[in-house]
């Protein structure tokens, strides 16, 4: 058992490994493929539903499908990304995991969005919103931030109709959530989103000062590891 969760740990540093050092640099394809040799070694490890640790690898699974998944989506393959969610969803909920389910979800919600099914994906953007607003730990209140982040950028979009000042008041309220915890990834999101509204309103000095914020963070991303 303890080496299986050897082997299961050593998969999800993997994961951690491409995320840091590859996908948060853009080099895409480098961190795809890892993920899917990660995929590959988690596939490889056969167990019961019944067994301590089965939880746990469609725990990783999920996870390391949801990379995946934004990649393909970053590489203009929403449809293939939609296909791996739903998997990836499946896994989620097998793991019984809530942050991870939470996470599947907004990930199948985003790739629905992208893929014209605009009324299901926010409904399933709203579920995992609501699984987000269960606990106070980091990753909850990362994921709940990350649903904030998303309703600004298909506003910004106009994919949903709402008006500048209210995509502000989300991008405040990312801010607030994300700041605290130093999720440095989504709050040079929530400046990016907050610089188009303030665009559209015709506020160009407020425009011009979050995307210096946006830079500084995205800064501060590189850095990290």
């Amino acid at each position: 058992m303890t080496d299986l969760l050897d082997q299961l740990k050593s998969i999800e540093e993997q994961i951690e490994d491409a995320l840091w050092s590859f996908e948060v640099h853009d080099e895409l394809q480098k961190a795809y493929d890892i993920y899917l040799e990660a995929e590959a070694r988690l596939n490889s490890i056969q167990l019961g539903s019944e067994e301590p640790a089965y939880a746990e690898k469609q725990r990783l699974l999920a996870y390391c499908l949801m990379r995946q998944g934004n990649l393909l989506r970053q590489m203009e393959k929403p449809q293939e990304a939609l296909k791996l969610s739903e998997c990836e969803l499946l896994a989620a909920r097998l793991s019984g995991d809530e942050v991870m389910l939470a996470r599947s979800l907004l990930s199948n919600g985003t790739n629905r969005v992208v893929n014209g099914e605009l009324e299901q994906g926010l409904s399933l953007i709203e579920e995992a919103r609501q699984l987000f607003s269960n606990g106070e730990s980091y990753d909850y209140i990362q994921g709940l931030g990350w649903c904030w982040i998303i309703e600004a950028d298909l506003a910004n979009a106009g994919m949903t109709h709402k008006e500048p000042g209210e995509v502000i008041a989300i991008a405040n309220r990312v801010l607030e959530l994300l700041k605290p915890i130093e999720n440095w990834p989504g709050v040079a999101r929530a400046y990016a989103a907050r610089a188009v509204a303030f665009e559209k309103l015709g506020n160009m000095d407020a425009a011009t000062a979050d995307r210096e914020e946006q830079k500084a963070y995205e800064g501060r991303i590189q850095h990290e590891r």
